[in-house]
């Protein structure tokens, strides 16, 4: 039982240091960017827009990546290629070390994303941008198109930070159970 005491020590120690102290590593490199022509024929869509919301479903845990997803979600303003809506949620890695592109609440971004239409992504190699920062790209692009179809997705959005919640909750009972099953067999040895 002195050995079992012993390893189960040397595990929570290891797991201590590895909770308390990660260590960042960025593994984003980026070859230069396409032109706005052919990031516009590659992309599922590209659009203008205000972020309005955004979810990161692993921000009050202990144990994050850079590559965790963010959604973000979009009042659009113009789009060029790919969406209709007036709401689109897209979504990123949290951080620019593993390509994520780090979105502000309340500013206005061109974004060029990628994959399905309902599960759009975008990152750092992308030329996504702050839209004040874009003249290049929007002298290029010309006009673009109004939102023809009304949408409501902050609902949407919010059942993602329910799930979120209940995922913490859910963690921090299973946690206190682990312990008290640990400390229980501890003092019957």
């Amino acid at each position: 039982m002195k050995c079992g005491k012993v390893i189960l020590v040397i595990m929570l120690l290891s797991l201590t240091i590895i909770v308390f102290f990660p260590r960042q590593i960025s593994a984003c490199s980026c070859a230069n960017p396409e032109s706005v022509k052919d990031e516009l024929n590659r992309k599922t869509a590209v659009f203008s827009g205000k972020v309005i919301d955004l979810v990161d479903k692993n921000k009050y845990s202990y144990i994050k990546s850079s590559a965790d997803l963010v959604q973000v979600l979009f009042e659009v303003n113009e789009s060029w290629k790919g969406t209709n809506a007036s709401q689109v949620i897209v979504s990123t890695a949290r951080s620019g070390a593993s390509c994520g592109y780090e979105f502000e609440l309340n500013k206005e971004y061109i974004v060029y994303a990628y994959g399905d239409k309902d599960n759009l992504e975008t990152g750092f190699c992308e030329r996504t941008a702050l839209l004040s920062e874009a003249s290049e790209d929007l002298d290029i692009l010309g006009k673009g198109k109004a939102p023809s179809e009304r949408v409501d997705l902050q609902e949407k959005i919010e059942k993602s930070k329910w799930v979120l919640s209940i995922a913490i909750v859910g963690g921090c009972i299973i946690l206190g159970l682990v312990t008290i099953i640990i400390a229980g067999r501890m003092k019957k040895s």
